[in-house]
């Protein structure tokens, strides 16, 4: 069993850390106080190749310095646990899709069938393009748009080419990605990954100056009919709810959007004394998963404030 050091994008910024190979996969270790592993990747990895979790216990559990808790979950839409281990509720948002026609006239709300004829009545053009240079441009160009999206610095914002290239250019033999033009100027961007009947957006964004024409509910009206023409039967869309937020206005957007909560296993396995206590004492998610939510959203109201006064 290796053990080297890799870098890892954490919150736009690039650490360093340890890493240890099972098998075909890296698990990385983050956390000072309390080292916590994880899968490298694991929600893009293609599940036929992640090793069992009994398997990555037991060769973390021989490494000479084992991390406090390792962290898996089970993929959808294997949502009935399996392990003997502890596990908590996890959720995403996802589509199923039955068809094109049923998600449209069923699944999403009356003001979300009117942005998306408000879109080809503005001329946005949703279809699949090649990831190419004249794509990276485009993306380069929505990512300098805004120095601050929802109220916190955008991680993307100042980044060059050849970054945004190599950072989007991830699971190309598995990704689709899914444009929307005005005219000649890319407006917005989606990109996929596919695993077997699941599809994950991995980034959708647009540009704020053409949010009017709801380019962001033509890339997902597209996706839905890609997704019916490939056999995917699973669309996921990140979290449903974040943290303590039940409400907030991106949950919104994808409930209008035909998005739902779906729930799987998330496994917390302890492999020293000092993980076990973790968990017991509930800390083992981060001391932010302990506060109160009014104290959170508070936290989070006045970081939209600084940075809107900052510009």
């Amino acid at each position: 069993m290796n053990t080297d050091v890799q870098t890892l994008s954490i919150k736009g910024g690039e650490s360093e850390v340890s890493a240890i190979s099972v098998g075909p996969v890296d698990v990385v270790i983050t956390g000072k106080m309390l080292k916590v592993a994880r899968i490298r990747d694991e929600e893009w990895i293609e599940s036929r190749s992640l090793p069992d979790p009994p398997e990555i216990v037991g060769q973390l559990r021989k490494s000479k310095s084992p991390p406090d808790i390792f962290v898996i979950a089970q993929r959808i839409p294997d949502l009935t646990p399996h392990y003997p281990y502890y596990f908590e509720w996890g959720n995403v948002s996802a589509v199923t899709v039955e068809s094109y026609r049923s998600w449209y006239e069923k699944d999403i709300a009356r003001t979300t069938k009117q942005h998306i004829r408000k879109a080809q009545k503005e001329g946005i053009v949703a279809e699949i393009a090649p990831f190419d240079d004249r794509l990276v441009e485009g993306i380069c160009s929505i990512y300098n748009e805004l120095k601050v999206r929802q109220g916190k610095n955008f991680w993307h914002y100042g980044k060059d080419f050849d970054s945004v290239k190599r950072e989007n250019g991830t699971y190309l033999d598995r990704s689709i990605f899914i444009v929307a033009y005005d005219g000649s100027e890319l407006a917005g961007f989606l990109k996929v990954v596919i695993d077997g009947e699941v599809g994950s957006i991995m980034q959708i964004l647009s540009k704020s100056a053409h949010f009017q024409k709801r380019p962001n509910n033509a890339l997902l009206s597209k996706a839905v009919e890609v997704c019916e023409s490939r056999q995917v039967r699973y669309l996921i869309y990140g979290e449903h709810t974040y943290g303590k937020k039940n409400e907030s206005t991106l949950t919104d957007f994808k409930e209008k959007n035909g998005f739902r909560k779906m729930e799987f296993p998330r496994y917390y396995i302890p492999l020293t004394a000092k993980g076990h206590l973790a968990i017991k004492l509930g800390i083992h998610k981060g001391w932010a998963n302990i506060l109160p939510g009014s104290f959170t959203n508070a936290l989070v109201q006045l970081r939209s404030k600084y940075y809107g006064w900052r510009g």
